[in-house]
């Protein structure tokens, strides 16, 4: 069996402080090494995986330390629409036409850092058709307000008001 340990925003904390001597055995993961403080012999099986999640885009935390960048292998997620399409049809929605909300964020990350792309989590609710102009104008828009603070004609552009009518359907 394969056991795993997932740390969500691993790079919120202070890793050498919070892993501790494990930082060291993730290096030799299935071999015995004493530890440094209590001196017992200790490892981490090979059957133990550890999978840290990490939002780029949020500057106000500390970077990852290279003593620990160099113990994992990072993987960048772009966001999957096919998890969209799968919840959309598993929950017979209504009202949004996919396919033009698809084209109106791809077109909006275009113009975004892709560390600060608008993800797919937005669209993942029950009742999306009844939600969308809350979600888009009271989480979207501040976003973007924030993300384009000095081109405002970008913000405008994809304003709820100028989209609404290409993403509702019915």
């Amino acid at each position: 069996s394969t056991f795993v340990l997932i740390i969500d925003e691993i790079n919120r904390a202070n890793l050498s402080r919070v892993l501790g001597e494990l930082m060291y055995l993730l290096e030799y993961r299935d071999q015995q090494v004493r530890l440094a403080v209590s001196g017992d012999s200790f490892s981490i099986p090979a059957n133990v995986r550890l999978i840290g999640t990490m939002n780029t885009a949020d500057r106000s935390i500390a970077l990852v330390d290279h003593a620990l960048r160099r113990r994992f292998a990072f993987v960048r997620l772009q966001p999957e629409w096919g998890i969209v399409e799968r919840f959309f049809a598993a929950h017979e929605l209504a009202g949004v036409d996919l396919t033009k909300l698809k084209e109106i964020v791809e077109r909006l990350n275009g113009e975004i850092e892709p560390d600060y792309r608008v993800g797919i989590t937005f669209f993942l609710r029950d009742r999306l058709g009844e939600q969308l102009e809350s979600i888009w104008r009271l989480e979207i828009e501040p976003y973007l307000e924030e993300y384009f603070f000095d081109r405002p004609d970008r913000v405008d552009a994809f304003r709820w008001a100028n989209i609404r009518d290409k993403v509702l359907s019915g």
